[in-house]
C-alpha cells in the first residue's frame, strides 16, 4: 500500500513546477496521465544533455506517469479528456491565465462533470491581480522577489541561484495545496479550486527578510556570497586546495568551533564575545578565520571540524555528493528501466515512511506511450456505466 492508492491524476503541465508536482504524487501512489500537446512537454526538446534522445529535465521530472497525447482545441480530443475526468481526482494544469478558460477545460467546466475533482492551478503570478497575465519563468522570479539581489558576493552583477528554486517551491507548495484538498473532500464529498504560484511561494520564504524589513523600515541589507546577513561566522573559506563553509549559530558554538580550530584567544575578545558583536566585527573576524583556514587543506579541516563536533561541509560538486556514501545509504539514486535508454538513473524518493512508502514504478513515457490503454480504460468505464455516451 503506498499513501495515495486509488487517487488518479491528470498532470496538464510542461517543463518543470507542473510536473515536479505530480511526479511526487506519482510517487506516494497516484496513477498520474500526462495529457501532453501533439508537440509533447516542451522539456521533452530541452538540452543539452540529452538522454536516449530526450531531455533530461523531462527524465527528471516525469517518473511514474503514463502518456497521451491530446489537442485540446478539437472538440473530439477535448470530449475524450473530459471524459477522462470524469474518473479523476485530481487535475493539475499550469497554462497562461485564461487558456483554460478558452479550451473549455476551467475549473467550471471539469467541476460540472466531477464534482469531487481538486483542481490545482500553477502560475507565475497567480490567477488574479494586476501581473495575473504576465509570463515568469524561474529566472524572472528569482529577479522580481528580490533573489538576485542577495545572491552573489558583494558589488557582483545580480546572480541567478543554480537550481530553479522558484519553481522547486511552487511545485512542493501545490503538492501539498492538493493533498489538503483531498483530506477536505473525505469531510465534504467535494473537491475544489487551489493554486500555487512563484510568486507567493517566493514571498512566503522571504521569511525573516521580510519581518525584518517589517520591524526596521529598512531594506535587507545586500550580497554576502556564501555568507548571512545577521549570523558570524556563517561562511565559505578557502582552504590549501579548496574550500570550506563552517557555522556557528550560537555564542556556546563560536567558542567550541574556536577551540577546536586552534584559535581559542577569539573566544575571548570583546569583539566576538556576541553574535550582535561579530555581525559588527565581521570583516576583522572573516579576515583571521580565511587566514587559519588557509593553512590546511580541505580533507584535514573536514577531519578537524567532525572530532569537534562543528557544523561544516566541503564545498562540493553534484558529482561529488551523488557518489557520496550518505546519498547511497539514504537510497535517494533509484534506477528505473526505459525503453530506450535501458537503466535510468534519477534522484530517488526524499521523503520516507515506516508503514506505506512510495515507489519508482514507471519511467517516464514516451510521447504518447500509453495511449490505446487510457483510451481502453475510457471505453471499458463506459462499458460499467451503460447510461453514458461512449
Amino acid at each position: 500500500m503506498m499513501p495515495l492508492d486509488g487517487i488518479k491524476v491528470l498532470d496538464l503541465t510542461s517543463v518543470l513546477a507542473g510536473p515536479l508536482c505530480t511526479m511526487m504524487l506519482g510517487d506516494a501512489g497516484a496513477e498520474v496521465i500526462k495529457v501532453e500537446p501533439p508537440g509533447g512537454d516542451p522539456s521533452r526538446r530541452m538540452g543539452p544533455p540529452f538522454w536516449g534522445g530526450e531531455g533530461t529535465e523531462f527524465l527528471a521530472l516525469n517518473r511514474n506517469k503514463r502518456s497521451i497525447a491530446l489537442n485540446l482545441k478539437d472538440p473530439d480530443d477535448r470530449t475524450t479528456f473530459l471524459r477522462l475526468c470524469e474518473s479523476a481526482d485530481v487535475l493539475v494544469e499550469n497554462y497562461r491565465t485564461g487558456v483554460p478558460d478558452r479550451l473549455g477545460i476551467s475549473y467550471r467546466d471539469v467541476s460540472a462533470v466531477n464534482e469531487r475533482l481538486v483542481y490545482c492551478s500553477i502560475s507565475g503570478f497567480g490567477r488574479t491581480g494586476p501581473r495575473r497575465d504576465e509570463a515568469a519563468y524561474d529566472a524572472i522570479m528569482q529577479a522580481f522577489v528580490g533573489m538576485m539581489a542577495s545572491t552573489g558576493t558583494p558589488g557582483s552583477e545580480p546572480v541567478r541561484a543554480g537550481l530553479s528554486v522558484c519553481d522547486i517551491g511552487a511545485a512542493m507548495y501545490a503538492n501539498q495545496a492538493i493533498l489538503l484538498a483531498l483530506m477536505a473532500r473525505q469531510a465534504t464529498g467535494r473537491g475544489q479550486y487551489v493554486e500555487a504560484s512563484l510568486f507567493e511561494s517566493q514571498v512566503a520564504w522571504l521569511l525573516y527578510r521580510a519581518v525584518g524589513y517589517f520591524a526596521t523600515g529598512v531594506s535587507p541589507a545586500g550580497k554576502y556570497g556564501a555568507g548571512a546577513p545577521h549570523v558570524v561566522p556563517y561562511d565559505a573559506y578557502p582552504t590549501a586546495d579548496g574550500y570550506i563553509i563552517v557555522g556557528a549559530l550560537n555564542d556556546g558554538l563560536f567558542v567550541k568551533m574556536m577551540r577546536t580550530i586552534g584559535l581559542p584567544e577569539l573566544s575571548e575578545d570583546k569583539r566576538f564575545a556576541t553574535n550582535p558583536e561579530r555581525v559588527a566585527h565581521r570583516a576583522e573576524l572573516t579576515e583571521l578565520l580565511r587566514s587559519r583556514f588557509a593553512s590546511l587543506p580541505t580533507a584535514e579541516w573536514v577531519e578537524v571540524l567532525r572530532s569537534g563536533g562543528i557544523p561544516h561541509s566541503p564545498v562540493n560538486t553534484v558529482e561529488d555528493v551523488l557518489n557520496d556514501p550518505q546519498t547511497l545509504a539514504r537510497d535517494m539514486i533509484a534506477t528505473v528501466p526505459h525503453p530506450v535508454i535501458g537503466e535510468l538513473k534519477v534522484p530517488g524518493i526524499p521523503i520516507k515512511f515506516s508503514e506505506t512508502p512510495g515507489s519508482i514504478r514507471l519511467p517516464p513515457p514516451l510521447l504518447d506511450e500509453h495511449r490505446n490503454e487510457i483510451l481502453g480504460e475510457i471505453y471499458a468505464q463506459a462499458a460499467d456505466n451503460p447510461g453514458q455516451d461512449a
